[in-house]
């Protein structure tokens, strides 16, 4: 079996996802909860520098887009709410954060484009899988 050849977008997607859990960590130094998702940052990059764990990676980044999601909307819509708006944007706040953040919100977007709408991450994955 010959080696898969690593797509240049799988490199430069694990590139940027470093450089925003190296700016994680740095923020971490300042407060510690910034820690949990330079690892999940960390994590990321070596499940796609890998080509493992597809769904794993895709559930992280999903849940990172629908927690920022509704916690944006928690905060804009939810006066009727009254105390419960804080607590439902706190968890999702804490959902956010434990998938990455919102550096992670921003790489998303590309990434998960890129699965949907582009055939060279997927078969990087499932290529590997094999």
């Amino acid at each position: 079996m010959t080696p898969s050849i690593r797509p240049t977008q799988a490199t430069i997607f694990t590139a940027l996802l470093l450089v925003c859990s190296l700016i994680m960590a740095y923020a971490g130094t300042m407060a510690v909860g910034y820690y949990v998702p330079a690892a999940c940052l960390l994590l990321q990059a070596v499940l796609l520098w890998q080509g493992r764990a597809f769904k794993l990676f895709e559930w992280i980044m999903l849940l990172n887009q629908l927690s920022g999601l509704v916690l944006i909307l928690i905060l804009w819509l939810g006066d009727g709410l009254g105390d419960l708006k804080l607590d439902i944007a706190a968890a999702m706040l804490l959902l956010n954060l434990l998938c990455g953040g919102p550096l992670m919100s921003l790489m998303s977007i590309g990434i998960l484009g890129s699965l949907r709408f582009n055939s060279p991450l997927p078969g990087w994955f499932r290529a590997r899988a094999a």
